[in-house]
């Protein structure tokens, strides 16, 4: 009985209008003596009308204080822009459906799946067979491409075609198993289903068509869309 009146007491010291709150957080309760608790049973209901006038409301809701979302690539933003009017209940939070961690690399740098969709990781990510100052493409290293570059350009049109499908199929290939081999080794996803998609025409086929209603009945409409969007989309 006397632990009921102790905690009647903070409740009524928290939700009176005239009270700070702060001030009783860490305050040790004390125990009221019979007269008080008599009284303060009296006026109970009386007590709650006036808690309900005064009751104030705080909004802590995660999108009040998410950072904005930055896409690393147009095409990127061009796979929320669809996820998001054609996946049912799909919603962009940083860290959660969008660039979700996964682990890190040498420099200690973060790396992270593109999308979480319906409990399936997705990643966009089109082939790159060209060679920049910091990296070659999705090549191993630089004596990688040069052997590819070297092939290629020693092959006559007919072959270069075959032999550019190849090399693609295999760079594919090589890029979902360094993100599956970080996935095995995380204790959340190791479980979770990838989905690498290069192309849009696979973003559809393997994503859209799967999660999603109310999309483009054919590839074509799809990519026309997806085009557009590239054209329109700010940068």
């Amino acid at each position: 009985m006397k632990e009921d009146s102790a905690a009647d007491t903070r409740s009524l010291l928290l939700t009176s209008p005239e009270t700070n709150v702060d001030e009783y957080v860490d305050v040790e309760e004390q125990q009221p003596s019979r007269r008080n608790r008599r009284r303060r049973k009296r006026h109970h209901n009386a007590k709650q009308v006036s808690r309900e006038k005064h009751e104030i409301r705080i909004d802590i809701s995660v999108a009040a204080v998410e950072e904005p979302v930055k896409f690393c690539s147009r095409s990127e933003a061009i796979c929320a822009h669809l996820l998001s009017q054609f996946i049912p209940h799909f919603e962009l939070q940083n860290g959660v459906t969008f660039q979700v961690p996964i682990g890190e690399d040498r420099s200690g740098n973060t790396i992270a799946v593109d999308f979480l969709v319906d409990g399936v990781l997705f990643e966009y990510h089109p082939v790159r067979f060209f060679q920049s100052r910091r990296r070659c493409g999705d090549f191993s290293d630089r004596d990688e491409y040069r052997s590819y570059a070297k092939v290629f350009h020693a092959l006559n049109s007919d072959k270069r075609e075959f032999f550019h499908e190849a090399m693609r199929a295999r760079l594919t290939m090589n890029y979902f198993n360094r993100r599956r081999s970080l996935l095995d080794q995380h204790p959340l996803f190791r479980r979770t289903e990838l989905i690498v998609a290069t192309t849009p025409e696979e973003f559809y086929e393997r994503i859209i068509k799967r999660f999603g209603k109310h999309y483009p009945k054919s590839s074509e409409r799809f990519l026309s869309l997806f085009e557009e969007l590239m054209k329109t989309l700010p940068s």
